[in-house]
């Protein structure tokens, strides 16, 4: 997949004929892809253009926004449908406040030949643009609103779930496990001295599920272990104001600071609790560690 940057001020042109689905596409969930598969239909080379940072960044001023796959991981998940183009455009003041005509015109100028959208797409100032615009310009094909069970998949649903900790129905959602890519950072090491030794993940701007302890799967060096995620404030050990990721690896000795781990979400557990006593953490640590065990033999079979 090529993947290419598109600078403010940068201009481009595609010497092949594109057919484009276009969007934020944040969670790449099954409404997606949807469109993206879409872009794979016709004698045209697939392309999909979003947006980097996100458009909230801007139109509401929030920074950072908390997304369900930051860029990095998007980019990763698009490349692994099979789309042969990757526009990411540098989302700025200019581009939020940019005439319909003139987004369109930038469009025409990356050799997009036919576009794919959502029912409810809007671009250009203040929304101005619609997909009624685009079908005037392009070859233009229109994907209807996507539910499961009478709802509408969504990234704000998806969210909605991650935060009340519904890993199963998120992934449904998503059409893919919940997952979430960060490098170990150094902690205190206060797990390990209690026989469960924690790598502390530097999570970025992931919108992270509900507070709790999670049965999950990590992948590191292309070799997967079962393992069991806290996130939340420690409130037993070492509080936090800021919400942590920890996660311990079961059956794994290595030192990993500085790496990269991939941590993949089954199910909530519990939730977070303050115990009275480091004797009464561990003891419930040891019975969830046993408990996410025998969950994984259960899901397994």
């Amino acid at each position: 997949m090529n993947v290419i940057w598109l600078k403010e001020g940068s201009s481009l042109k595609i010497d092949e004929d594109l057919c484009c689905a276009i969007g934020n596409f944040d969670g790449v969930h099954l409404g997606h892809r949807q469109l993206i598969n879409k872009s794979k239909e016709f004698n045209l080379k697939s392309a999909v253009l979003t947006f980097y940072p996100h458009p909230f960044t801007i139109l509401k001023r929030i920074n950072p926004y908390p997304q369900v796959t930051p860029i990095e991981h998007k980019i990763k998940i698009i490349e692994s449908l099979g789309i042969e183009y990757l526009f990411i455009v540098e989302f700025t003041e200019d581009i939020a406040n940019m005439e319909k005509l003139e987004f369109i015109k930038r469009l025409k100028d990356l050799g997009i030949k036919s576009v794919v959208c959502g029912y409810d797409f809007t671009f250009a100032k203040k929304a101005s643009g619609t997909i009624k615009d685009l079908a005037k310009y392009f070859d233009f094909h229109e994907i209807p609103k996507f539910q499961i069970d009478n709802i509408r998949v969504s990234t704000t649903y998806v969210k909605e779930l991650l935060t009340n900790g519904d890993m199963e129905n998120a992934s449904i959602m998503l059409g893919r496990k919940f997952n979430i890519f960060g490098k170990v950072i150094a902690g205190k090491e206060l797990g390990r001295q209690m026989g469960f030794p924690t790598a502390n993940i530097n999570y970025g701007i992931y919108y992270l599920p509900k507070n709790g302890v999670y049965a999950v799967k990590v992948n590191y060096k292309n070799k997967t272990y079962q393992g069991m995620c806290n996130i939340g404030n420690n409130p037993t050990v070492d509080f936090s104001e800021n919400i942590k990721m920890e996660v311990n690896i079961f059956d794994f000795n290595q030192s990993i600071y500085g790496e990269e781990l991939e941590i993949i979400f089954y199910k909530r557990i519990r939730p977070e609790k303050k115990f009275d006593t480091i004797t009464e953490l561990e003891k419930q640590l040891m019975i969830d560690k046993n408990n996410i065990i025998e969950y994984f033999k259960e899901v397994e079979e």
